[in-house]
């Protein structure tokens, strides 16, 4: 199993199948059009084994906040003849240890059930910051950078990404 960044002929695969979970009533054009625009800065990975993609997601870098550098990780898919496997959990480890650092925040809003996310650190924000009732906002950090998040005025959320 190889972690790598996406290659360019993939993109039309994985945006398929993040079309077929999450098209929003859009087209299948808006949708990729959507989603390009993310590749501006953000990167996508896939666990990879032997040409068969495993898993995919984008690792995305916002303007930094707080003197924090400020990540979102999005589009974690797993088709469904993969899931189940723990492919998902590689993928993030693998894309959290890119952006190693005491000082960073990475944000992820969860479509799924939330403990998956908790079970690698993720916390769930509290209700006052969350900005989607069905896609709950959480983060990864350090406690120290969790504390200063909860005191700090600024809202530093993204939006859904």
């Amino acid at each position: 199993m190889i972690f790598r960044k996406a290659r360019e002929e993939e993109k039309n695969l994985l945006f398929e199948q993040g079309y077929a979970e999450w098209s929003k009533n859009r087209s299948f054009e808006q949708y990729c059009s959507d989603n390009r625009k993310e590749d501006a800065y953000g990167t996508r990975y896939v666990l990879d084994e032997k040409g068969d993609i495993l898993c995919s997601a984008i690792l995305l870098k916002f303007n930094d906040s707080m003197g924090k550098k400020i990540y979102g990780v999005g589009s974690v898919l797993t088709p469904p003849n993969h899931r189940g496997n723990g492919y998902a959990s590689e993928l993030l480890k693998n894309c959290l240890n890119l952006v190693l650092d005491d000082q960073r925040m990475i944000f992820l809003y969860s479509d799924i059930d939330p403990s998956f996310y908790e079970k690698l650190n993720f916390r769930l924000l509290p209700p006052q910051l969350q900005k989607y009732e069905k896609s709950p906002c959480m983060v990864i950090c350090t406690d120290e950078v969790w504390h200063e998040f909860l005191a700090c005025n600024e809202n530093i959320v993204p939006n859904y990404f």
